[in-house]
This record gives C-alpha cells, structure tokens and sequence, in this order.
C-alpha cells in the first residue's frame, strides 16, 4: 500500500514538472512571437520613412554640387550654372515619381517636368558654354549671395517635412518648396542679371512652376 501511495505521488509530479515544462516553452515561443512580430512592425515603420530616400538624396547632392561650385560673380553665368543642377534635381526627382508613383495626375507633371526642364537645362549649357565673361566683373565684396540663400532655405524646409512613405505625397511635398526656390532665383535673376535671354527664360520658370505649385497644392489639399 506504501509503494502505491509513493507510485502515485511520483507520477503526480512528473505530470506537473512536464505540464510547467510545456508552459514555459509556449510561453518562450509567444515572447519570441511577439518579439519578431514587434521588430517586424518597427522595421516597416523604417521602411515607409525611408522609401524616398532617393529623392532626398537627390535633393542632398544637389547642394552638394551648388556648396562645391565656384562662384564667379558675374549674376548670368552664376544663375545660369546654380540652375542647371537644381533643374536636374527636379528631373531625378521626376524619374523616381515616374519608376514607383500610382497616381496618374502626378504621373504626368513628372513627365512635363522632365520634358520642360530638360530643354531649358540645355538652353543654359549652351549659354554657358558661348558665355563671355564681361571684361568688369564685380568685386568679390558685391557679389550677391541671394543664389546661395534661396538654395538654403529650400534645403531647410525639406529636411523638416516629414515623409509619408507615399511616393506620390513625397514627390509633390518636396517638389512644392523645390519650385517655389526656382521661382525666387528666377526673379533675382529678372533683377540682378544682365542677360536678356536668361530673363526671358526666368519669365517662363516664374509662370510654369507657379502654375505647378497652384496644381500641387490643390492636389494636396484633396488628401
């Protein structure tokens, strides 16, 4: 009767040391569970803030090129040059809109940036390229600086947006403050420079991009 007894008991607990054994095992496999699901989650927030690294890194090596160039202090030939690399950036920007957007409307202004943009990049490469510096130049102290500030505050406004992850939002949110820098740098050129083409041609991005900017903020407002 005593070995019974002493039988019963073991087996008693060898059923209750199995049972906590199996608990503590489902309980390591929920926490790990949980804990992949959780990095999961963390690392597509981190996916949809960097989805459109690309366009900011366009943005970044923009300036770049703008803080590395040489400027002569000749108005004309400075716009002219600062111009050609803010107008690429626009194009890159344009390109990955067009590689990963969905949204047709937005679709299309990349392509008519792209488009447009393109023909003025070449109309200042020849400009440039034909540019004969005039004989007085301006004194290093005279230079005007508003070029290099206007690029400043579009990079400033840039960095603070907070991206959404949607290439199409992105695109137009980055492209609004990108525009609204040609505008301001088209209309110091119409004040400062000497060249009658390049304010014919500043007159245009004035009219084109504040159209756009219309258009895209429209656009932003129905979201």
């Amino acid at each position: 009767m005593k070995s019974t007894i002493l039988i019963t008991a073991a087996l008693i607990s060898a059923g209750l040391f199995f049972q906590s054994c199996d608990n503590k095992n489902s309980t390591s496999v929920k926490t790990k569970t949980d804990t992949t699901m959780a990095n999961m989650e963390h690392n597509d927030n981190m996916d949809m803030k960097n989805m459109n690294n690309e366009m900011m890194e366009s943005m970044n090596g923009m300036m770049g090129k703008m803080d590395a160039m040489k400027m002569t202090g000749d108005f004309d030939l400075d716009f002219a040059n600062m111009m050609i690399m803010h107008h690429q950036a626009a194009i890159d920007m344009s390109e990955i809109e067009l590689a990963k957007g969905s949204d047709a409307q937005v679709k299309t202004w990349a392509q008519n940036i792209i488009t447009a943009q393109k023909a003025e990049i070449e109309q200042m490469q020849a400009l440039v390229k034909n540019y004969k510096m005039p004989e007085m130049k301006k004194e290093a102290g005279e230079m005007h600086n508003e070029l290099g500030e206007t690029m400043k505050m579009m990079m400033d406004k840039t960095r603070a947006m907070t991206m959404s992850g949607n290439t199409d939002k992105d695109f137009v949110m980055m492209m609004i403050p990108h525009h609204e820098s040609a505008v301001t740098m088209a209309e110091n050129q119409i004040s400062h420079g000497k060249s009658l083409e390049l304010k014919k041609l500043s007159n245009k991005i004035i009219n084109d991009q504040n159209k756009e900017i219309k258009e895209f903020n429209a656009w932003l407002a129905g979201k």
